[in-house]
């Protein structure tokens, strides 16, 4: 059981750590620091090394009381053919070489962005062919998952020591830099702007924001067109799904840690910015970035309308 409870800055911060480490580590070197996390996690992983000409017999890794086996890829560049290839031929070797070993076949990757489409459908592919079989992806976020059950030490271990002060950089920051930058250019002022749309205003008040809140929040989302017209022509078309992802789990962390919605918007801003961010700006484009997120129902509770108000909201969009 952990004994220290790590401070919410220095849960932030393991991400930042973490994508400097992941972005260092390839081939074996991911695999050493894949071994060397689930060793500390449980007891029951079991590390397999290669033996002369028996190799691993088809296993990374092993869980025994789970009936997991862990295959292990951090390529240094992204070959999709090599993927294919490499998901299959571990698969198949551990079929082969550990027939009634396992009943989930893991497969733990360096991408911090997600899961490949190329690797969903290649599991796709095989989970029909052995439908006795589980399948599960290993990645980014769940390895940051497991580095927050480790101690202190132990994370210090892994990734390096945490910083003497509280963080001051924004841990999403290196996410929406692109999109802070052009609100900077693009949000401009603007009169006779039209009122916040029912869902959005009715959304605050269910998740009981106070007035002085909503009233910063309504202004900023006047301005959330920009962010959408930045999305509509960024080059890379899963840059707003994976923003969204991280901002969600983000929120969902500290809806566990917070009662009241105003103190959860309040370090979502610090989660952008950081603690030691100046300028009034610099303030209103996080907020207006969190607003679109809002909006699209990425993060915060969204009431159930009532079919009146829906009806109104269809009349009155």
């Amino acid at each position: 059981m952990q004994t220290y409870a790590l401070e919410l800055w220095e849960r932030l911060f393991v991400r930042v750590m973490l994508t400097s480490k992941i972005d260092s580590l390839h081939g074996e070197s991911f695999q050493e620091f894949f071994y060397d996390l689930m060793c500390m996690r449980d007891p029951d992983f079991f590390d397999i090394r290669t033996r002369g000409e028996f190799g691993d017999l088809g296993a990374d890794g092993l869980m025994i009381s789970g009936r997991r086996l862990y295959a292990c890829y951090g390529p240094q560049t992204v070959d999709e053919g090599r993927i294919r290839r490499k998901i299959k031929s571990d698969l198949a070797s551990a079929l082969r070489q550990r027939p009634g070993a396992f009943d989930i076949f893991t497969f733990v990757h360096s991408d911090r962005r997600g899961l490949d489409p190329v690797v969903s459908d290649v599991l796709t592919e095989i989970r029909r062919s052995h439908p006795d079989l589980a399948f599960e992806n290993f990645g980014f976020r769940r390895i940051q998952r497991e580095i927050l059950q480790l101690e202190r030490w132990q994370i210090e271990d892994l990734l390096g020591p945490f910083p003497a002060k509280k963080v001051v950089t924004g841990v999403a920051l290196q996410d929406v830099r692109p999109l802070l930058e052009h609100l900077a250019k693009e949000r401009k002022p603007q009169y006779g702007l039209s009122k916040v749309p029912l869902p959005s205003h009715r959304k605050m008040e269910y998740n009981e924001f106070s007035p002085d809140v909503m009233t910063t929040m309504t202004h900023a989302m006047t301005y959330v067109p920009c962010v959408e017209t930045y999305y509509t022509n960024v080059v890379d078309p899963t840059e707003r799904d994976d923003v969204a992802a991280g901002f969600r789990e983000h929120y969902l962390e500290l809806a566990e840690r917070h009662d009241h919605a105003d103190q959860i918007l309040e370090d979502l801003v610090l989660h952008i910015l950081g603690n030691e961010a100046t300028g009034f700006a610099e303030f209103l484009n996080a907020m207006v970035v969190l607003m679109y997120f809002f909006g699209q129902c990425d993060i915060f509770k969204m009431p159930t309308p009532s079919p009146s108000v829906a009806r109104e909201e269809r009349v009155h969009p």
